[in-house]
């Protein structure tokens, strides 16, 4: 197994830092999706918007990735390149961002509705079966971040996300996972959204750790496929909806810090 690239405490402080960035840049452009804005529009503001706070676009460190996020609208599951495509209402958009901070990442996403917020609708039966999914997402991702502890294992975070998702009948894509995160976008260790085998043969959690947790589930079936000929976007094989959730946390001597 691929040696585990451990931070010092220094290093955690500088990540703090960039996840502070990270998690202001999210918010806004959690903010600014809505009805009639483009994908382009929104990663332009992303790069406008890390770069005016001291940082720079992690995604666009990553060979032949041309953009600043990637956009999983409905059916897409990860690594959607930002397009034309103008949003409306009853869309989902997972928005996957991350930054790079004085020579290091931080990773980050979440998914949302696009509604009308003018409008006070009464029930809608498909809106309220898309709140439902997205909300087990939240739920799922924050499960998997409580189990970040030393004395626990990698397997504790992948049987938390597992657990929450299928208990409410929906997939884990098994071919994507989290991972570590530092001086690279990816590092190890993955971090499956799901348990493969018994938890003691996971590694174990240690200070030093920073881990970007990744609750990435379907609708439907948990297959996936390219759906483009753009190389990037994998969207689900049965066309149905797709949710992300990704925070980016620190294991420390101190204590256990989400980043983003």
């Amino acid at each position: 197994m691929s040696t585990i690239n451990l931070k010092n405490e220094q290093e955690i402080q500088v990540m703090k830092e960039g996840g502070k960035i990270l998690k202001v840049v999210l918010k806004y452009l959690l903010n600014e999706a809505k009805i009639s804005v483009s994908l382009n529009e929104l990663d332009k503001l992303a790069e406008t918007k890390i770069r005016s706070l001291g940082a720079e676009p992690s995604f666009m460190r990553v060979p032949n990735y041309h953009w600043t996020c990637c956009f999983s609208v409905n059916d897409v599951v990860v690594h959607g390149i930002p397009t034309d495509y103008r949003l409306k209402e009853g869309d989902i958009i997972g928005i996957d961002c991350g930054v790079y901070y004085q020579g290091f990442h931080t990773d980050s996403a979440w998914t949302i509705l696009i509604k009308d917020s003018k409008i006070q609708r009464f029930k809608d039966s498909k809106l309220e079966e898309i709140e439902k999914f997205l909300k087990v997402g939240e739920e799922a991702l924050l499960n998997g971040v409580k189990e970040v502890k030393i004395g626990n294992r990698i397997g504790h975070i992948s049987h938390a996300l597992q657990q929450t998702i299928e208990s409410r009948g929906y997939s884990i894509v098994r071919s994507l996972t989290g991972h570590g995160v530092g001086r690279e976008l990816h590092e190890k260790p993955e971090i499956p959204g799901f348990l493969r085998g018994p938890i003691d043969k996971t590694p174990p959690i240690v200070p030093g750790m920073v881990l970007a947790i990744e609750a990435i589930y379907n609708l439907g079936s948990p297959e996936i496929v390219y759906s483009s000929d753009d190389g990037w976007t994998i969207a689900s094989k049965d066309g149905k909806i797709s949710g992300l959730f990704e925070k980016t946390v620190a294991v420390s001597a101190d204590g256990v810090f989400v980043l983003t």
